[in-house]
C-alpha cells in the first residue's frame, strides 16, 4: 500500500490535469495514424479519468479503505464505472481549463508533470499487482498525462492545426478506400458449394415425393437455389400418352432403350446449365451435342476448348453463385447408368450424392401405385379404367427389376432409405448439407397426411390495435377457443370413413393466447396405433417457444401508427423489405426460420393430424412452406382470425381447405397494416 508521499506525488500529477483541462485542438490524419502523435512517451495513457486526489491529499484526517479505493479507481480505468459523477467531474475539469490561461503552461512544464505521472502510475502498479502488461498496460495510463502531451504536442504543431470544439475532428476518420459496396446475397444461404442430388430405385418406391419436399425443405430453411429434374417429364413431352405403356420400359427392345437414354441427357444438359448458367458451359454443352451428333471433323477442332472451359469452369467458378442443388430424379437403376451420369459430371466443381429408396412393403407399394401412379399424365387415356392403368403400371416396375442393381459402390457418396427411412445407410457422406439431407430424409415419408393451422382467438392487443405482447384472449375470443374445441374433437380426431377415433397432435407456443385458446380441447385416452392398448393421450399439449410470435423488440406493444411516428426510418426499410427486416431489438421473419427448422423436421415425420395454434408471422411461415410460396412472399399471406387451415401435402402439390368456425365473429385482427403492406 502507498504511503502519504506516495499518494501526494501522484496527486500533483492529478491537480495539474484539474487546472489545465484537456486541449481543445484537433490531432491531424498523420497524428491518428501513429497513434495520437509521433512522440508519445511509452506508458502514456489515452483514457480520461474521473476523481482527482485532491480530495483525499491534504485533509487532515487519516485516509481511509473507501478513500483508498475510490483514489485506487482513477489508477485502474477498468475497476471504476461511466458514473454521473465522472461525467460531471471531467465536465469541470474541462471547463476550468477553457476559462484558464493556457499559455501560462510551458511545455517542459507539462512534460514533468506528465512523466511524474506516469513514473507513479507504474510504482503503483508495482504495489497492487496490475495484471497489464505490455501493450494493454501501455494502453491503460493516467488520462493527465494524455492531455498533457497533447497540449505540448499541439503547440508544437499549431502552425497545421486547426482548433475545434465539436466531435467532427479527424479523429473520428475511418479510412476505407476499398470498401464492400455488394452486401452477401441472402438467396444463397449457408449451403455452400453445389451439390447434384441423383434418386435411384424402382417405381412406386417415393423416389420422385423425396427430391421435390428436400428441394422445397432447402430452397425455404437455407435459401439454396433449387430444381427438380424429372426424365419422366421429358418423355412425356416428346411422346404421347399412349406411346409411355409398359411396353416402353422393355429394356430388351434397344430403340426405346436409346430414346430413354436420349430423354436422359436432355434432363442432363439442362441440369447443367442450370448450376452454371454462364457463357463457358454453354460452350461445353455445344461442344458435345457436336460429339453426339458425330460430327468428328468439328469435334476434334473443338475439343480444345472444350477442356479449355472446363478448366475455367474449375478455377473461376468454384465458390461463386454457390448454393445451387440440383435432383436428377429417374430411375438410374444399373451401374452403367450410374457411371453415366459422373462422367457427364466429370470435372466440374460440385457433390454428387446418390439416394436409393428401397420398399419391400408391398402394401406400402400398393399404396403408392393407387395414390399417385395411376394418376399420371401416363394414363389420361386410361382415367375411367384405373385397374387396367394399375395393371400396366405393375408390368413397368416387373421390366426395372430384371435390370435393377442396387447401389454398392465404395467409391461413390450415397444414402439408403429402406422403407420410408426405417433404417438408413450412408457411405462417404461429409458436410453440413450433406447431414441436413440425411436428417431430412429419414423423417419424411410418403403416407398423407393433414396439418391444421389456426390462430388464437383475439387478444386484448388485437383489440386494441397493439402487436406483439402477451395479452389475454377478449369475450370474442374465448368464444373462438369454445368452438375449436368442439371442431377439434368432433373433426381432426375422428377418422371420416370409419368414424372411430383416431390418434391426433397439439402444439401451441408458450404465449398465454395460444395457450387460453387450446385449453377447450378434451384429451381423453384412447388406442396407440402400434400396441393397441389405451395408452395414447388424445392431443396431448406440447408447448414450443420455437412457435412464439415474431419479437417487435423496442416496438412491442406498439400500433403500426405509433411505429410509423416514433420509428420512420424503421417503418419505411420493413416496407421496402418485410421478409429481411429486424425490428430494432428484435425478430425478423429470416430469424424465426431458424428456430421453426427443427419442428419442421418433427412434423415431416409425423403421420397422424397435426393441430396448431399459433400466431401470424410464424404461421404465415409454415403455410407458405407446406404450399409452396417463396419464403420472401410469406410476410404478407393471410392467416385471419377465427379460421383453421387444413393442409395435406402430396408428391406434386399440397390440398388446402379453409374452415371458418363462426360467420358471427369478426376475422379482424385490429392490426390491419398500411396498404403498402
Amino acid at each position: 500500500m502507498q504511503d502519504s508521499g506516495e499518494l501526494a506525488a501522484l496527486s500533483a500529477g492529478f491537480d495539474d490535469e484539474g487546472e489545465g483541462g484537456t486541449n481543445t485542438r484537433t490531432p491531424t490524419k498523420k497524428q491518428n495514424r501513429n497513434g495520437m502523435n509521433g512522440g508519445r512517451s511509452k506508458g502514456q495513457s489515452h483514457h480520461t479519468r474521473s476523481v482527482s486526489m485532491s480530495d483525499f491529499i491534504g485533509s487532515s484526517s487519516p485516509l481511509s479503505v473507501n478513500m483508498l479505493n475510490q483514489s485506487l479507481k482513477t489508477l485502474i480505468p477498468f475497476a471504476s464505472t461511466a458514473s454521473e459523477d465522472r461525467k460531471a467531474t471531467e465536465q469541470h475539469q474541462e471547463e476550468n481549463y477553457l476559462s484558464s490561461d493556457s499559455n501560462t503552461h510551458s511545455g517542459d512544464e507539462v512534460s514533468r508533470c506528465s512523466s511524474r505521472a506516469s513514473s507513479n502510475r507504474d510504482e503503483e502498479e508495482k504495489d497492487i499487482g496490475h495484471p497489464l502488461e505490455g501493450s494493454e498496460r501501455e494502453d491503460d495510463l493516467s488520462g493527465a498525462a494524455r492531455r498533457a502531451e497533447q497540449r505540448a504536442s499541439s503547440r508544437s504543431n499549431s502552425s497545421s492545426e486547426s482548433t475545434t470544439s465539436g466531435g467532427d475532428s479527424e479523429e473520428f476518420y475511418v479510412s476505407n478506400p476499398t470498401p464492400q459496396i455488394i452486401p452477401p446475397p441472402v438467396e444463397t444461404g449457408a449451403v455452400g458449394e453445389k451439390h447434384v442430388i441423383v434418386m435411384v430405385g424402382l417405381p412406386a418406391r417415393g423416389k420422385t415425393h423425396m427430391a421435390r419436399r428436400l428441394a422445397r425443405y432447402l430452397a425455404f430453411f437455407h435459401g439454396a437455389r433449387t430444381k427438380v429434374f424429372n426424365v419422366g417429364e421429358y418423355r412425356r413431352k416428346h411422346m404421347s400418352n399412349k406411346q409411355c405403356s409398359s411396353d416402353f420400359f422393355d429394356h430388351k427392345v434397344e430403340k426405346n432403350k436409346k430414346l430413354r437414354a436420349t430423354f436422359a441427357k436432355m434432363a442432363m444438359d439442362d441440369m447443367i446449365q442450370f448450376l452454371y448458367e454462364d457463357h463457358a458451359q454453354q460452350q461445353i454443352i455445344k461442344v458435345e451435342s457436336l460429339e453426339n451428333l458425330g460430327q468428328s471433323a468439328i469435334v476434334e477442332k473443338a475439343s480444345q476448348q472444350h477442356q479449355h472451359e472446363r478448366h475455367a469452369i474449375r478455377n473461376q467458378q468454384k465458390g461463386v453463385d454457390s448454393g445451387k442443388v440440383a435432383f436428377f430424379d429417374a430411375t438410374n437403376t444399373t451401374k452403367a447408368r450410374r457411371k453415366w451420369i459422373c462422367s457427364q459430371l466429370e470435372g466440374l466443381p460440385l457433390k454428387i450424392i446418390f439416394i436409393e429408396s428401397i420398399c419391400t412393403d408391398e402394401a406400402t407399394i400398393e399404396k403408392n401405385i393407387w395414390d399417385s401412379k395411376v394418376t399420371l399424365p401416363d394414363y389420361e387415356h386410361l382415367k375411367k379404367k384405373r385397374e387396367k392403368a394399375y395393371t400396366d403400371f405393375k408390368q413397368r416396375i416387373a421390366n426395372y427389376e430384371k435390370v435393377y442393381q442396387k447401389v454398392d459402390e465404395d467409391n461413390l457418396s450415397w444414402v439408403k432409405l429402406i422403407n420410408n427411412g426405417q433404417k438408413v445407410v450412408i457411405n462417404r457422406i461429409h458436410g453440413f448439407l450433406p447431414m441436413k439431407m440425411v436428417q431430412f430424409l429419414t423423417n419424411i415419408h410418403a403416407f398423407p397426411h393433414s396439418f391444421f393451422l389456426s390462430r388464437h382467438g383475439q387478444s386484448e392487443y388485437n383489440k386494441s390495435l397493439k402487436i406483439g405482447g402477451d395479452s389475454d384472449l377478449t369475450e370474442l375470443g374465448e368464444q373462438y377457443a369454445l368452438d375449436l374445441g368442439k371442431f377439434a374433437s368432433e373433426k381432426i380426431c375422428v377418422d371420416e370413413e370409419t368414424g372411430e377415433a383416431k390418434p391426433a397432435r397439439l402444439w401451441t407456443s408458450s404465449l398465454v393466447r395460444t395457450v387460453q385458446t387450446a385449453r377447450h380441447i378434451p384429451h381423453p385416452k384412447i388406442k396407440h396405433p402400434e400396441t393397441g392398448r389405451n395408452e395414447w393421450i388424445q392431443m396431448d399439449h406440447r408447448i414450443y417457444r420455437s412457435l412464439d410470435e415474431l419479437y417487435a423488440g423496442v416496438c412491442d406493444g406498439m400500433t403500426y401508427e405509433e411505429i410509423e411516428q416514433m420509428y420512420p426510418e424503421d417503418f419505411q426499410r420493413r416496407q421496402e423489405d418485410k421478409f429481411n427486416y429486424r425490428y430494432p431489438r428484435g425478430e425478423s421473419y429470416l430469424d424465426i426460420l431458424s428456430r421453426l427448422d427443427p419442428l419442421v423436421m418433427e412434423m415431416e415425420s409425423y403421420r397422424e393430424p397435426l393441430l396448431i395454434v399459433g400466431h401470424q408471422a410464424v404461421l404465415r411461415l409454415l403455410y407458405g412452406y407446406f404450399i409452396g410460396k417463396k419464403r420472401e412472399d410469406c410476410p404478407r399471406l393471410s392467416i385471419p382470425l377465427n379460421t383453421v387451415i387444413k393442409l395435406t401435402p402430396r408428391t406434386y402439390d399440397c390440398e388446402e381447405e379453409r374452415i371458418c368456425l363462426s360467420t358471427q365473429i369478426s376475422q379482424d385482427d385490429g392490426q390491419a397494416e398500411p396498404p403498402s403492406h
